[in-house]
């Protein structure tokens, strides 16, 4: 595996780290970093997510429609024990490291017989800044 540190490289994985609870098409990133005088070409941004994939330094997610995928900086977390909760209103996605999420995977082993995959494992719903912009505008509609 190839791991130069190219310019195109290093513009990817600073905007990725700078949006560490964020997750991006490949689109969504070439469009980020297009600054008009420096592209990067898809077929090198694919291979650069790859090779952070397998290094796991990014994450790989399917979307909710199962067609393609988003990408996400992790850095040095390891996914594959725990769960994450995505938020529907902004898309930020956290990495739930709570012991309590731990016993339930228990409890789900040892009472109901399954292994559960709680890297690949998403819980939706609304993050506590959505969850408070979405009550204040409902507030603010119900006294006007």
């Amino acid at each position: 595996m190839s791991t130069y540190k190219t310019e195109g490289r290093q513009r990817l994985l600073s905007f990725l780290l700078d949006h560490p609870d964020r997750q991006y098409t490949v689109d969504q990133i070439t469009e980020a970093l297009d600054d008009g005088t420096r592209p990067i070409g898809k077929s090198s941004l694919y291979r650069q997510l790859s090779e952070l994939c397998e290094d796991g330094t990014v994450r790989k997610f399917r979307t909710e429609t199962q067609s393609s995928f988003v990408y996400q900086f992790v850095g040095q977390t390891d996914c594959s024990h725990h769960f994450h909760l995505k938020c529907l209103v902004c898309g930020r996605l956290i990495h739930l490291e709570c012991s309590l999420s731990d016993e339930l995977l228990e409890h789900i082993r040892e009472d109901h017989h399954f292994r559960v995959d709680s890297g690949r494992s998403l819980l939706y719903g609304c993050c506590e800044a959505c969850a408070a912009r979405l009550e204040k505008q409902t507030n603010d509609g119900e006294q006007a």
